[in-house]
Formats: C-alpha cells, sequence, structure tokens
C-alpha cells in the first residue's frame, strides 16, 4: 500500500493550506543533474595532477583509499577532510584544494547545459491548479544547487522568491518572502488571487555571487567561471557555514516557517545525510509535533531510527512503507520525483 495523496497531504484536494516541500538532489536526476556518486566521480577525475595526490594523501593518513568505481569516500566527506586540514595547519595548499572542488562542483552543475524541466513545470503547474485561484503560499525548502525550478516558474508564470530584491543583479534581502503581491483601491489593499512560492535555498545556488560583504542573485553571470559563489561545499559538518550570512538567515527562517506557516512537510530526494538540517530543523519540530513529515526516500536513510522515534514521521521506500506506526509490506515509487508529480497532478 503507498501513500494516497492526502495521506501525503492533508488537506490538499481543498487548497494549499499549512503545506511545503524539502527536496535534495534526487529530485534533480531526472532533469540530468548528477546524484552523490557521479558528482564525487566527475570533480575527483578532474582535479588537477597536484590536488589529486593531495587528496591521496589525506586519505592515506586516515588509513583509507579513493575507490574511482564507487565514488568513494563521497565528495561531502573528501570536503569534509580537507576543511579539517586547512583548520589544523593554516597550510594555503588546502584552501587552494578546497577551491577547486567548488570550481569544479559548479563547472559539473553549468555542464547541465539544458535540462529537462518537464516534471518541475508540471509540479509548479500542479500546485497552480491547487492552488484553486486563492491568495496561497507554499515554501519549497532545498539543498539544491540548481535553478530548476526558477527555470520552470518562468514557463508556468509563477512568483517565486528566493530571499533577493532588484532588477537583474538582485541584492539579497529576505524581507522580500514576506511581500504581497495586490491592488490598492483609496485606502484597501486586495491581494492577488495567485500562488507565490518561497524557495529557501539553504546551501545556496549557483545563480548567487559573492561580492565582498554582499550577495547577489545574477541569472546572467551562471556562465561566468571567475564569479565566486555563494554556496556551501557539500560536507557532512555543514554547521559552521550556515551561521554566516545569508545562510543563517535563511535557515532561521526555515525554521520559523515549519510548524507555522508549514505543517505538513513532505521531502523528495532527500537522503538526511545533512545531520545540522536533522539536528536543528527537523527534530526539534517533530519531537515539538509543530510538523507533519512523510519522507520519500530511493533508500533508508541512515538516522532512520531516530526519525521513527518520532510519531509525526512517515515515509515510503521501495521495499515498504511507514504510515501511522504500521509498516506495510509494500513500498513505493513515489521517491521518484516524476511518479510524486504525477499523484499531484490535478
Amino acid at each position: 500500500m503507498s501513500f494516497s495523496l492526502s495521506q501525503l497531504l492533508p488537506g490538499i484536494e481543498t487548497g494549499l493550506n499549512k503545506i511545503g516541500f524539502l527536496f535534495g538532489a534526487g529530485t534533480s536526476k531526472e532533469a540530468g543533474y548528477p546524484l552523490m556518486p557521479d558528482l564525487t566521480k566527475a570533480v575527483v577525475d578532474n582535479l588537477s595532477t597536484v590536488n589529486k595526490a593531495l587528496v591521496e594523501q589525506i586519505l592515506s593518513d586516515k588509513g583509507l583509499s579513493y575507490d574511482p568505481v564507487e565514488g568513494t569516500p563521497n565528495i561531502e566527506d573528501l570536503s569534509d577532510l580537507v576543511t579539517e586540514y586547512l583548520v589544523a595547519t593554516h597550510d594555503s595548499k588546502y584552501q587552494v584544494l578546497e577551491d577547486e572542488i567548488r570550481d569544479l562542483i559548479v563547472e559539473n552543475i553549468l555542464s547541465v547545459s539544458e535540462p529537462d524541466l518537464e516534471y518541475h513545470i508540471r509540479f509548479l503547474e500542479a500546485l497552480k491548479k491547487r492552488a484553486q485561484g486563492t491568495p496561497t503560499t507554499v515554501t519549497l525548502i532545498t539543498t539544491n544547487y540548481d535553478v530548476l525550478f526558477e527555470l520552470a516558474a518562468g514557463y508556468v508564470g509563477l512568483r517565486v522568491e528566493t530571499g533577493f530584491d532588484g532588477p537583474l543583479r538582485r541584492l539579497f534581502d529576505p524581507s522580500v518572502f514576506e511581500l504581497k503581491r495586490g491592488s490598492v483601491d483609496k485606502s484597501r489593499f486586495s491581494e492577488r488571487p495567485e500562488l507565490h512560492l518561497n524557495i529557501l535555498k539553504l546551501h545556496g545556488s549557483i545563480s548567487w555571487l559573492s561580492d565582498g560583504d554582499k550577495v547577489f542573485e545574477s541569472g546572467l553571470d551562471l556562465s561566468n567561471a571567475s564569479s565566486k559563489r555563494a554556496m556551501i561545499l557539500p560536507r557532512r559538518r555543514k554547521v559552521i557555514e550556515t551561521l554566516a550570512d545569508p545562510f543563517d538567515q535563511l535557515f532561521t527562517r526555515a525554521s520559523r516557517t515549519l510548524g507555522l506557516n508549514c505543517k505538513y512537510l513532505v521531502s523528495c530526494g532527500f537522503s538526511f545525510g545533512d545531520k545540522h538540517i536533522n539536528d536543528l530543523l527537523l527534530f526539534p519540530k517533530l519531537q515539538a509535533g509543530q510538523i507533519r513529515l512523510v519522507a520519500l526516500c530511493g533508500q533508508e536513510p541512515q538516522c532512520l531510527s531516530d526519525l521513527m522515534k518520532f510519531p509525526a514521521f512517515h515515509a515510503g521506500f521501495p521495499d515498504k512503507c511507514l504510515i501511522d506506526g504500521n509498516t506495510t509490506s509494500s513500498g513505493t515509487d513515489l521517491w521518484k520525483f516524476s511518479s510524486l508529480v504525477e499523484l499531484m497532478t490535478p
């Protein structure tokens, strides 16, 4: 038994009140982007000879070795080790290595020049129809760097806020998440009857650029290799970076949104491998009973036993589902973004 739409998102048949989504790399796979193993292999394979040797040295010091077939240790673990050596030694060669890893990740993402937007467009179209012509705000929290939802929104004609304000080169200003669009008749404001999507990109984006102490968003500079991207590298230990601007403000907003404007949360393509998101964002809300979370995963997350302690947690895997404290003998394919879109399409 898989999830019905009403089990997934209670009340969705009458609107989008209090629902939200948490999306990870799995939601970008069908659009043409790599998952962690392939991203790791693409980065390591293209490191300079000097930096490739430095990675091998770091792993050897830890009694590890790189498996080029499996792509392990993955890029998160490798980035953690590089940062560990940089902090311990203050040797600039580790900073050079870290910078090259970041550049290669950006290069890999930008290499997907024509992503398949079919399911992202259909997902936004489904949300738009289910808003039923009423002023509605839906929050989408994501750890992805790509701009698939922003591109899809242009096809659908959907208003999207990512935390930036301005014309072509937009400055970070999270107050835009609170803005309402409408018209004024004398002294009366009437909000437009439309769907408004807030996208909280917790780890930054390839379209976010650092310029001194400012962060801008500009699609005009996507192909500019010299631009410094405001992105948190894939790491298991990301807590320190999430305390820096603008990520701290986005993380705080996500925390305030969950349990208030978003009580029914569905995750898809998210592996729960980000410990800071689990410990500081999801677990406290589940513990307090402020959110109901349905996790749709291609494989069981390592922290599944911790998640199962919360009555408000439910999950769907290829071989089983956890619904209302019961484990079914049949699984679901809703962990595939395309299948989730099919279910949500009116």
